[in-house]
């Protein structure tokens, strides 16, 4: 923390790193979590299902209800594909991998700056207290502004490619 001569710390210093810089490290961490489970949730589950596929398939089992014979194999192989398509399309759409990595690259950012800032270790080391504050607020805010362009950017791209025409 930022000590000016009296001893006390600076509130500006100590509000900004409670109000902002913690909630967004919080903030970010929850959202990395969140994301890393919804990836490793699509992936699995499409693996998984992606192997039961072929030996359901390769599987008869049917039932009569009501003189009327119900193939369970087939419409299980429906139901299991259809979820494959449907986490498939989700992760197209979502990216939950690369907003796990963008959310946690950002957390990182923002511990390893207030830890520097705390320290006065690295580029904070000869700045006094003011110029050390100032580069600081920059630096996160500006890795608040980058993961917002870059969410933004992930979430509107599009999968597919210009085709070239001669």
């Amino acid at each position: 923390m930022t000590l000016p001569p009296n001893g006390e710390p600076d509130p500006r210093v100590k509000d900004y790193l409670s109000q902002r810089v913690d909630q967004y490290i919080n903030w970010y961490d929850k959202k990395a979590v969140t994301s890393k489970k919804n990836y490793l949730f699509a992936r699995i589950t499409t693996a998984i299902c992606a192997i039961i596929v072929p030996f359901i398939n390769n599987t008869s089992l049917s039932i009569i209800f009501s003189d009327f014979e119900i193939d369970i194999s087939r419409i299980s192989v429906t139901i299991i594909s259809l979820l494959v398509a449907i986490l498939i399309a989700l992760e197209g759409v979502l990216h939950y991998r690369e907003q796990w990595q963008n959310y946690r690259s950002t957390e990182q950012f923002m511990h390893t700056q207030r830890l520097l800032f705390q320290n006065r270790i690295g580029d904070y080391a000869k700045l006094d207290n003011k110029s050390a504050f100032e580069e600081f607020v920059v630096r996160v805010e500006g890795a608040i502004s980058e993961e917002n362009a870059v969410t933004l950017n992930v979430l509107t791209r599009s999968e597919a490619t210009p085709s070239k025409t001669d």
